[in-house]
């Protein structure tokens, strides 16, 4: 049942000339509104067909031609009354009749509330209005697969059993006190363990793609550092392949850090190509290795470049590798130019305990193997086939309910006895953090703020 609003409108295609361009409407009055400003030579507004006419202003002359789509509640994307127009994507014209819709009483619609509405309609579950943003910002075609399994209910159909389970325990722990005398069903101690602990493992399982997901859908920034002239900008233009970064054989060429993204195994990589570090009196070159240092802290993954063709490391190189080791992240090292002799001696190195991958930026040899390892330096997979991948928000409240489902397992595994009323407020915590991830338990501040992350027109 859907329930009566206010009617809200917006352009729906994005800034910018173009063919077509849409301005949608959703609400009480879509019907009312349209027939004043769209002039056809239908007698009636079809429900879900294409309609040519033309939108006309308060005067009655024409502001564009267009085609019009009526969709009758509750068989729409918002389960409202709904309507699509249809015109030349010029951003004058759009603007124009979206001012006229503003003017029959319609009202600018807020960032997502399309999308909103068809969550509180029942059209969507949380998950999958969140999936249609994901879909939108989708930059490798991995992600748009699983915004796509997720906007199909992927998530869903994992989170709605194990709440309907805690549901149902949740029921039968408090039925034991409500009717303790009566003959009823109840729940043995041990088969709430059993079935607690299936839930939980299921729970972990879930837990478990938090840092692929997060990878998917905000990237991972990698970092090439190492001292000047070891072939960094090399490497960098062969991970990007094209040649973006100016490489010469004189010593500090790069001068600042460059930035680009690559798609490896489907996860975006914003690859960092950094100045060479050592100590230089030049100004220009002292304010890269500054910046390449910085660079280094924020990084999720470092690649240490070194000359495999010299003998052994300089000071400069093992002060920048205490550093890199000192920073605790994932850190490959690489040991370039391999196309020539390999002489060099890591014996002591401060990043000797790190994977070493041999690679030449000249040939490409090695790079393939270096791809992987990456990722793998990372702590992503994505070649077991998996279908989910949640979101930072669902990895906070499977935590949350984690936590409850770990402390109710505790208290009933610490002796023959337990409180039904103890047991269930944890119970009830863990079904109401699941009830969140897909929206059955929620608040308008949570729902504010995962639709103000939309674009206006969805």
């Amino acid at each position: 049942m859907t329930k009566k609003r206010d009617t809200i409108a917006a352009i729906a295609t994005p800034y910018g000339e173009s063919a077509i361009g849409i301005v949608r409407m959703s609400g009480s009055d879509v019907a009312k509104i349209l027939k004043r400003v769209f002039k056809t030579k239908s007698k009636t507004l079809k429900p879900r067909y294409a309609h040519y006419g033309w939108i006309v202003d308060k005067d009655g002359q024409p502001i564009d031609e267009a085609v019009a789509i009526y969709y009758k509640a509750p068989h729409s994307y918002t389960g409202e009354d709904m309507a699509e127009i249809n015109l030349h994507g010029n951003p004058l014209i759009l603007k124009r009749v979206l001012q006229r819709l503003l003017e029959e009483g319609a009202r600018l619609a807020e960032p997502g509330e399309f999308t909103k509405r068809a969550f509180l309609n029942g059209k969507l579950d949380l998950t999958q209005a969140e999936a249609v943003a994901e879909l939108i910002s989708a930059k490798t075609e991995l992600a748009r697969k699983l915004a796509l399994n997720q906007l199909r209910g992927a998530l869903s159909k994992e989170i709605k059993p194990l709440r309907e389970e805690l549901l149902l325990l949740l029921a039968l722990v408090e039925s034991s006190i409500e009717f303790e005398e009566e003959d009823i069903p109840t729940v043995e101690k041990g088969e709430l363990i059993t079935r607690l602990e299936g839930i939980l493992k299921r729970v972990n399982k879930l837990l478990d793609t938090a840092k692929t997901g997060k990878a998917i859908r905000k990237g991972l920034k990698l970092a090439i550092v190492g001292k000047p002239n070891v072939g960094k900008s090399s490497l960098f233009n062969r991970l990007l392949g094209e040649e973006r970064a100016i490489v010469t054989s004189v010593a500090g060429t790069t001068r600042d850090y460059l930035e680009e993204t690559v798609n490896l195994g489907g996860i975006p990589i914003n690859l960092i190509d950094t100045a060479g570090v050592r100590d230089t009196e030049d100004t220009v070159e002292r304010i890269g290795v500054e910046r390449s240092l910085q660079k280094l802290k924020e990084a999720d993954i470092i690649l240490f470049v070194l000359d495999a063709g010299e003998e052994e490391p300089t000071e400069e190189e093992i002060k920048l590798a205490h550093l890199v080791k000192q920073s605790e992240k994932p850190t490959l090292v690489v040991l370039n130019k391999i196309d020539k002799v390999k002489r060099i001696n890591l014996g002591g190195f401060p990043l000797q305990g790190f994977p070493i991958l041999k690679v030449s930026a000249k040939t490409g040899e090695g790079l393939e193997k270096l791809k992987r390892e990456i990722l793998k330096a990372a702590g992503i997979s994505t070649s077991e086939g998996g279908t989910i991948y949640i979101s930072l928000r669902h990895e906070e409240l499977l935590k949350r309910a984690k936590k409850a489902l770990e402390n109710a397992l505790s208290y009933l595994k610490e002796g023959d006895f337990y409180s039904p009323e103890i047991l269930m407020l944890d119970l009830r915590e863990a079904s109401d953090s699941l009830g969140e991830i897909i929206g059955d338990v929620t608040t308008e501040d949570v729902l504010g703020q995962i639709f103000s992350t939309f674009c206006i027109g969805k």
